[in-house]
């Protein structure tokens, strides 16, 4: 899926001798938010030790892609519209995914386990679709700039 599993940040920029600053790896922010399912399952089921609590699930910017999309990767690329629906699909899959854990909290599995085949699987689908076209967008760039 990834012809490189990392994403640069400071391709394009004027002076080409300033340094690259930062790296998030996007092969594995994809795994991590692949990973969120999982959690969610072992959490309904009992077979979780977590104390997930939804105040902080909802919040998209504690999480390693978060924190990026919130500083980094908004510096790089906030005028784009594949990292501003990015930022948009990430938001949502947080909430969706606090939404799961309030429902299974207030005794509604019914409603979690909805939530988590519906909602939460669209939003995880729609991030990752996110995430891989941002990288291929740095890719482009990448090779308009360096021509092998």
């Amino acid at each position: 899926m990834f012809s490189k599993i990392f994403s640069v940040f400071g391709l394009g920029q004027q002076e080409p001798e300033k340094e690259i600053l930062q790296v998030i790896n996007i092969y594995d922010a994809v795994l991590v938010h692949r990973a969120w399912k999982r959690r969610l399952i072992d959490y309904l089921e009992g077979r979780s030790q977590e104390n997930l609590q939804p105040s902080k699930i909802c919040v998209d910017n504690l999480c390693v892609l978060g924190k990026w999309i919130h500083s980094d990767g908004k510096a790089q690329f906030e005028d784009q519209a594949v990292f501003k629906k990015l930022m948009d699909e990430h938001a949502k899959f947080h909430i969706h995914a606090a939404k799961v854990v309030e429902a299974h909290q207030e005794g509604n599995d019914e409603l979690a386990q909805s939530i988590l085949t519906g909602n939460f699987d669209e939003q995880s689908r729609k991030t990752v679709v996110c995430l891989v076209k941002l990288h291929a967008m740095v890719e482009e760039e990448e090779q308009r700039l360096n021509p092998q």
